[in-house]
């Protein structure tokens, strides 16, 4: 009998422990995400930095991908990996952190409704983009598209909307925009 309760007690703190790891593996990240994000700010970072790094590694991926042959299959997918998951932490962050301050106090609130649409049909070219992975067909032409309407949208984020939030929000401000950026990439795993 105390060797059954034993084993019992070890099983449930076996069990309790996962359950904490578990816990702790996705609530640790955003968390740590958010105090780093807006700790760089205060101490002089630009809380857009992070984004535009994004930009530039979004940008090379599909360079990568468009001379990738049909029959580099594992290469293919794999350059196909990253970029779903690069595309899909920083539109996270851009969404829930960027996009919804874009146009307050704006005289043009399509400029949000417009940059959400964009990325609506970057997901449906990256849908179409898997679907021709998967069928082990040539990917150029969707690949070629997608970059035709992501880098006219990295151009008006870099060139227009971030200098125009930098200019409008505090210092305050930013520091927490950098670390709800953080936070928001740091949910994607």
């Amino acid at each position: 009998m105390h060797e059954r309760n034993s084993l019992s007690r070890d099983i449930m703190m076996l069990l309790g422990g996962m359950a904490a790891g578990i816990a702790g593996s996705r609530l640790l990240p955003p968390l740590y995400g958010a105090v780093t994000g807006s700790s760089r700010v205060r101490t002089g970072g630009d809380p857009f930095r992070m984004l535009m790094e994004d930009h530039r590694e979004i940008l090379s991926l599909l360079d990568e991908m468009l001379q990738a042959r049909p029959d580099q299959l594992a290469h293919r997918t794999k350059l196909f990996l990253l970029f779903k998951r690069k595309l899909a932490k920083h539109a996270l962050a851009e969404e829930d952190v960027i996009y919804p301050i874009v146009s307050k106090g704006s005289a043009d609130s399509g400029q949000r409704t417009h940059l959400y649409d964009e990325h609506a049909e970057m997901k449906i070219l990256l849908h179409t983009l898997e679907a021709q992975l998967k069928a082990g067909e040539d990917w150029t032409n969707v690949v070629r598209s997608l970059s035709g309407l992501i880098r006219p949208h990295i151009e008006e984020e870099e060139t227009e909307i971030f200098p125009q939030l930098r200019h409008k929000l505090n210092e305050q401000s930013l520091a927490q925009v950098a670390g709800q950026i953080s936070r928001e990439e740091a949910l994607v795993l």
